[in-house]
């Protein structure tokens, strides 16, 4: 009876909210815009788990054999699609499109080079082959393809959240210790379910449930402060409408401006150094470039991503960097009068958003590369 109430839990919230997730994908159709491939695959994963309980409250209330006979397989497969929503909210999060391609091919490298490996142990230590071993072997290398997809995703997320930490640290904090935990979580249980062990496993699918719940009334609510940066939840526009069309030419107008102001703004940073001044101000800047400060901010969030603050103390970063190259001897209080930076907080907050370390590790190594040159 428990089994078949969790089940059927199971199934009702993620067929939810799949079916929620698809609501919006149909209203924002109406507008000609297409959802993303993230939100695509997250809608499939949804509903692939809602598919896989209802599978197993109909054997479970029909009282077939066939979990108890391809249990350690039921298991693999749970463990893999249930990190998967996870897998794809935080893929989406990464906006190199050459990093996203190349976790793509290195989890297929890694599915490709797992499977023929865990089938031929079995092949080795059964000495024959069938058509459940294959299935057996394959859901194998797919749970495992999953908890390295996991970590190498993780990896590239801890570099790429800086930014985002500042302005949510709270949760990006909870976020990187998800990401971190989950492809342990996923090997723990993985591991545990190899030796008939499945108290783990189910725990983790009970667990995870509100977290995915949690994710998925952000996408649709657009909470910015879960959805870090909300790239993975910005649509496509489909090109066909005469409208589309008139709001692309639009578009492109408004961003040639942007781009113009973008250009005349670095142009003024380069030749005046206005940036080493501490007290600078929007005001300033749009002033400087013949232009207003709603302007300066919109153009270097389109063009650059950031806001004022971030793309000042972007340059002054990089001129501390320069200025402690030909002044090697030079303290951190100089490095940061020199480079326009009111405390030695700001520059050690700037360096460590910009670099990814603070500016005495910097430095140290930057003594250490002279070193051995």
């Amino acid at each position: 009876m428990i089994s078949f109430v969790t089940n059927l839990t199971a199934t009702i919230v993620y067929c939810v909210a799949a079916s929620l997730l698809k609501a919006k994908v149909k209203v924002k159709a109406v507008l000609h815009f297409s959802p993303s491939s993230p939100l695509k695959v997250l809608i499939c994963s949804l509903f692939a788990l809602g598919a896989i309980y209802s599978v197993r409250i109909t054997l479970v209330f029909g009282a077939y054999d066939l979990l108890s006979q391809f249990m350690k397989e039921d298991y693999y497969l749970r463990i893999a699609t249930t990190s998967l929503p996870l897998y794809c909210i935080s893929f989406s999060s990464i906006s190199s499109v050459h990093h996203r391609r190349l976790l793509m091919k290195r989890t297929l490298l890694s599915f490709f080079i797992l499977f023929p490996l865990m089938a031929g142990i079995g092949i080795f230590q059964n000495r024959s082959l069938s058509v459940g071993m294959i299935l057996s072997n394959s859901l194998h290398a797919l749970c495992m393809t999953s908890v390295v997809s996991g970590i190498m995703l993780f990896i590239i997320l801890n570099k790429k959240l800086e930014l985002h930490h500042k302005l949510y640290p709270k949760e990006i904090r909870s976020f990187r210790y998800l990401m971190g935990f989950l492809p342990i979580i996923s090997l723990f249980s993985y591991l545990t379910v190899s030796f008939e062990i499945i108290l783990p496993a189910h725990l983790f699918f009970t667990c995870i449930m509100p977290v995915h719940i949690m994710f998925v009334n952000a996408i649709i609510m657009k909470d910015a402060s879960l959805v870090y940066g909300g790239k993975w939840v910005e649509e496509t526009q489909m090109p066909d409408s005469e409208a589309w069309v008139a709001l692309e030419e639009a578009h492109r107008n408004v961003n040639r401006i942007y781009m113009d102001i973008y250009n005349r703004i670095k142009e003024y940073m380069v030749k005046e150094e206005a940036y080493r001044s501490s007290g600078i101000t929007r005001q300033e800047l749009a002033a400087r470039v013949g232009t207003n400060t709603t302007y300066v901010s919109r153009a270097l969030n389109e063009c650059a991503g950031v806001n004022f603050k971030q793309f000042i103390n972007a340059y002054r970063v990089k001129y501390a960097q320069d200025y402690f190259r030909q002044h090697p001897d030079a303290r951190l209080i100089e490095l940061c009068n020199k480079s326009g930076f009111r405390s030695l907080t700001a520059l050690n907050m700037a360096f460590r958003i910009n670099v990814g370390m603070t500016p005495g590790e910097w430095c140290r190594m930057q003594l250490n590369d002279d070193n051995k040159t």
